[in-house]
């Protein structure tokens, strides 16, 4: 055991943020934390590395501490760099070649693929201890051992990687979700039965008038024999109810989800038609006679590194640049993280039925589906964080009259469940999306086709990402293949006019055998 956390609270105010009975990190360790945004994700990173103190308890730790935060400071020679430059750049200075504990807040943030697998690469190389948040699914899958959960300030260690601690996570719903219906059976039925037993003994009939003395006295000390023995039943199943284990009514997760009813189609299969685009920023050639069409009712991702014109792309499109032609029935929604379409000094929902046609109800379901409460609703927008204001924008351009809408990393910011959520958004809507992630897991469960820009050049292919990095992995083998055909035949042509020359007999032999080996090597291939 390297690090343990005994009986640790830490409040803001009158708001719990984290309470911590005991929480012990081992030895090689791998972990993920997971919860939803504000939860106390970082404020436990932040206490563990003794940024901040716990109102209460003790931290018990024999190894270094190696923290790199969302946000480092980049010093004044790396002010030319890109967000994802930095970021790359702050992880090979702060976590390679260290030894100790590794707390690391968000690592693959503003990162392209390359620099994910990179990052991915170095931690699976580490040997030692790493605590990690991040909101990138296929990297707590690949990484993590284990799975800390912050929920409601309460901290809870599951063992596997983030699918395995879903599989967990939804197996314990389930159990209580059956553990408290049959709570709610079993009250129902000891309420009933002791109703019924009060009701029985009311209705006992008294001792009639007409009879006799003797009579009467037998009769009263019968019914008073049958009260006692209800009153005993109906005072056992009161205390059987009385100890019954009250069990607390899971949150209820599931949402309602309806199809979205675009309010004007778009009236061809092609909604967007690039052709021969050239761009450049300043010396930097970005597109060069680049091609594409965009499917109506597609759900395509964008891919690329960083730096190679994603957004350059999408903002061409919005401002329809003279070589990118836009079907006239599509109406163009675009989401960025500029805030501009929210007002601040108005609530959540005003904000999204402000310009929708869609009813209260299904704004509401689609709030709820980012992990908005009834009660939340009336919060101001400048009173939210940076990831609600995401996701309050995100709503805002689902719901409205556009019929393809344009996403620039609406991941963003976003916990996994909030992902998850936008996910699930994201299929039932029946219109156009064309969205920009580094998000893996979040394009194999969105697109149905991949456009990528590389060399210049914009590469279509219908299919998700996975199978699009599969097809270009059997490319490569067949060009390697072809690339060995040619030079077989070359050295095939070369081995056939030694041998119509060569007059030693030993030397011969030696090249009909390397000639019979290569012709065996090109069938194969």
């Amino acid at each position: 055991m390297l690090l343990e956390l005994k009986n640790i609270s830490k409040y803001y105010g009158d708001k719990k943020i984290l309470e911590i009975e005991n929480l012990k990190i081992y030895e090689k360790e791998k972990i993920g934390i997971v919860g939803q945004n504000g939860s106390g994700k970082t404020t436990l990173l932040n206490i563990i590395s003794g940024r901040i103190k716990p109102d209460t308890g003790e931290i018990i730790c024999n190894q270094n501490i190696i923290y790199m935060e969302q946000f480092e400071i980049i010093d004044e020679e790396n002010r030319y760099l890109s967000g994802g430059e930095k970021k790359k750049k702050a992880f090979n200075s702060k976590v390679l070649n260290q030894n100790g504990i590794i707390l690391l807040d968000e690592p693959s943030s503003n990162l392209d693929g390359d620099s994910i697998n990179y990052i991915k690469k170095e931690l699976k190389k580490y040997t030692g201890t790493i605590l990690i948040i991040s909101h990138d699914r296929s990297l707590l899958d690949e990484i993590c051992t284990s799975i800390i959960e912050i929920s409601d300030g309460n901290v809870k260690k599951y063992d596997g990687d983030y699918s395995k601690y879903k599989m967990q996570k939804e197996a314990e719903i389930k159990r209580k979700r059956f553990e408290y219906m049959e709570y709610v059976e079993e009250k129902t039925r000891l309420e009933k039965a002791i109703n019924i037993s009060k009701n029985t003994a009311k209705e006992i009939r008294k001792t009639p008038k007409r009879m006799g003395n003797s009579e009467a006295r037998l009769h009263k000390r019968g019914v008073e024999n049958k009260r006692e023995k209800l009153e005993g039943h109906t005072n056992a199943l009161k205390t059987r109810l009385d100890k019954l284990e009250e069990k607390e009514k899971p949150q209820d997760n599931s949402k309602i989800y309806m199809k979205y009813q675009t309010n004007q189609k778009i009236k061809n299969k092609i909604a967007i038609r690039i052709e021969d685009l050239n761009i450049k920023l300043g010396n930097k050639v970005l597109f060069e006679n680049a091609n594409c069409i965009i499917k109506t009712n597609s759900k395509t991702a964008l891919i690329g590194e960083n730096g190679i014109g994603k957004t350059t792309l999408l903002k061409e499109i919005i401002s329809q640049h003279d070589n990118i032609k836009i079907n006239p029935s599509v109406k163009i929604g675009y989401f960025s993280q500029d805030f501009t379409e929210l007002d601040f000094d108005k609530s959540i929902i005003e904000n999204v039925m402000k310009d929708t046609n869609y009813s209260e109800i299904m704004v509401k379901n689609v709030l709820a589906n980012l992990l908005f409460k009834n009660k939340d609703l009336v919060k101001e927008i400048k009173q939210l964080s940076g990831g609600e204001r995401v996701k309050v924008a995100i709503a805002k351009i689902l719901l409205s009259e556009s019929n393809l809408l344009i996403f620039d990393e609406p991941t963003n910011f976003l916990d996994i469940e909030s992902i998850e959520g936008l996910e699930k958004l994201f299929k039932e809507y029946n219109g156009t999306i064309l969205f920009v992630t580094h998000d893996k897991t979040f394009i194999n469960n969105i697109a149905t086709d991949v456009l990528v820009i590389k060399n210049h050049k914009i590469i279509e292919y219908n299919g998700n990402y996975s199978s699009y990095l599969e097809y270009e992995k059997e490319k490569s083998i067949k060009k390697d293949n072809e690339n060995d055909k040619l030079l077989i035949d070359f050295k095939l042509s070369q081995i056939s006019s030694e041998l119509s020359i060569t007059k030693d007999e030993k030397r011969k032999i030696e090249l009909e055998k390397e000639y019979d080996e290569l012709i065996k090597l090109k069938r194969k291939r």
